[in-house]
Order: structure tokens, then C-alpha cells, then sequence
């Protein structure tokens, strides 16, 4: 989960373009609809663990920061000091990674967040196994990313072929969303190409080289979701205190393989 760059998207459909992904059927392979009150479904998820990329600088292994109530799952992110734990802020994240994985589907998320200065909520999928090396050579697939008070939310690609030095990527598109609203953030993925959704409107889609090798389509081994909110450092840059708390409510996912 890096900073986009500005370049060029690849392949943006025009107006009036029907997206041929979305003509498939859809079996239902995994879904959580939050419905519980206290800790997340330990069966699905386990918290995300802190570590040095800047997403992950302030995660905390804490009810506090994820937990359900009300029928979503609350992600948080704020300043609270915790006695033994001597950092600034304090942040959420949950992922499936050994839990649940997948390798080609359709992953769908509702979700809703506030904005703010510093902050940083995003859905998105990393390789189980980076078999084709050290980020970015093994993917990324960020279904959704929201940083401090932009009006648009950003989808993007990462790989050895998009990604540059400075953790930008060419492959990324930005989306119109409904503010303070619960919006659907979603990818259609088959074994050719990774097609990117806000509430059910096409964005984009990234294709497959046949010519480009691993570099260009890591895209062909299981990879495992993420849900997480952020921010502080990275791309969002410093926190304004005053926008604190930041928060993400995901009222459900699902996950769905192609109908056979």
C-alpha cells in the first residue's frame, strides 16, 4: 500500500462501455457481516501486525482499535496514550492472511470512513506467498484507498512493471464516491485481467501481458485481504489532531469465485 503516482491509468473505460467481467455468475466463497458485538471472527481475521512500511507504523494488536458493534466491524485510529506502548497514535487492522486466500474472484466490500488530516483507510489484497520477490515484485491490489480530506478515492496496481522507485504506480485510477455515505468498493479478478469497482460502476481495468512474464502479471497465485485504518506517515503526511478520531465501518464483505 504505497503512494500512487499521477501517471496514466491503463485502460479506463469510455462512457457507455459495458464491462464484460460483470456478465459472469458468482458463487458465494467466504463473507463477514460483522454481526456480532466485541472481537472480529478469529476463525476469518487476525489483527494486522505493526512493522515498518508507514501503513503499518501504528498498528495495535487491541479490541480497542477493532472491534464489532452495531453490525460493523469499527476500525479506529487516534491518540490515546497506552502506558506500555510509547508511540504517538494507535491504529486498526484486521487481515485473512493463513486464514483465507484467494486466486482469481470477485471481492466485494461495503464500507464507510470519515475524513481528516493524516488519514489513511483502505481495502486492498497482498500475495500469501511473495513468490515472485520483495514487494512490489510479488503484487499488490489496492481495492480501495482514501487519504486526508481528498474528495476521491484511489484503486491501484502494484507490480515490478507500474511501480516506480519512489512506490508510485501508473496503473491507478482515482474514483468519485459518496461522502460520509457506505459505498461498495470491489474487483473483478480472472486469470487476463483485474477489473476495479465504486458501487457497481466500472473504473478501470488492468490487463495481462502475454508478452510481460511475472514482472507485468504476478497476479496468477493466492493473495489475501486487508482491511485497515491508517495514517500519520507515508502518503497522508502528518496528523491533525483535531480530525482525530479517524474511523472505518465495514459493514460486510464477500467473496465470490466464477460459477462453474
Amino acid at each position: 500500500m504505497a503512494q500512487s503516482s499521477s501517471a496514466a491509468v491503463i485502460n479506463v473505460p469510455m462512457k457507455g462501455v459495458k464491462d464484460k467481467n460483470q456478465k459472469k455468475d458468482w458463487k458465494l466463497i467466504f463473507s463477514d457481516h460483522f454481526s456480532l458485538s466485541g472481537k472480529f471472527d478469529e476463525s476469518k481475521w487476525s489483527f494486522s501486525p505493526r512493522g515498518n512500511p508507514a501503513w503499518a507504523k501504528f498498528l495495535t494488536p487491541s479490541a480497542d482499535y477493532v472491534f464489532q458493534k452495531g453490525g460493523k466491524l469499527i476500525l479506529r485510529m487516534d491518540d490515546q496514550s497506552i502506558s506500555d506502548d510509547k508511540i504517538p497514535y494507535h491504529s486498526g487492522g484486521i487481515q485473512s492472511s493463513e486464514k483465507f486466500n484467494l486466486t482469481y474472484g470477485k471481492v466485494e466490500v461495503r464500507a464507510k470512513f470519515n475524513k481528516g488530516k493524516g488519514s489513511w483507510p483502505a481495502i486492498w489484497m497482498m500475495p500469501e506467498n511473495p513468490l515472485y520477490g520483495n514487494w512490489p515484485g510479488s503484487g499488490e491490489i489496492d481495492i480501495m484507498e482514501h487519504v486526508n480530506q481528498e474528495n476521491v478515492v484511489h484503486q491501484t496496481i502494484h507490480n515490478g512493471y507500474v511501480t516506480d522507485a519512489q512506490g508510485g504506480s501508473s496503473a491507478t485510477h482515482k474514483a468519485a464516491y459518496k461522502e460520509r455515505e457506505y459505498n461498495t468498493y470491489s474487483v473483478s479478478w480472472t486469470q487476463d485481467s483485474i477489473a476495479f469497482y465504486v458501487n457497481s460502476v466500472h473504473q478501470y481495468t488492468y490487463k495481462r501481458d502475454a508478452d510481460g512474464g511475472s514482472k507485468q502479471w504476478p497476479f496468477d497465485k493466492p493473495f489475501y485481504l486487508i482491511l485497515n485504518q491508517s495514517g500519520g506517515a507515508g502518503w497522508p503526511g502528518s496528523v491533525d489532531k483535531a480530525d482525530l478520531p479517524f474511523v472505518m465501518e465495514v459493514d460486510w464483505v464477500r467473496v465470490y469465485r466464477a460459477a462453474d
